[in-house]
């Protein structure tokens, strides 16, 4: 069997695989879906709609 990478929710902390987690990305100072998984930059991963609705008031470096 494979080793699967397993990732935190941002806001809940709870871990999951890589596979079911959503990326986020901050481009052009806002938060932004990484379908792909691909996207520079540090990515901020949430495992449910309720944690990504949260997601933004947890990182400091988004514009206001």
């Amino acid at each position: 069997m494979p080793h699967q990478p397993e990732r935190s929710c941002r806001v809940c902390r709870s871990k999951h695989p890589k596979s079911e987690m959503t990326r986020w990305t901050i481009q052009d100072g806002h938060l932004v879906r990484d379908e792909h998984q691909t996207a520079l930059g540090r990515g901020y991963y949430s495992d449910s709609d309720r944690c990504a609705e949260i997601l933004p008031k947890t990182i400091k470096t988004l514009k206001k």
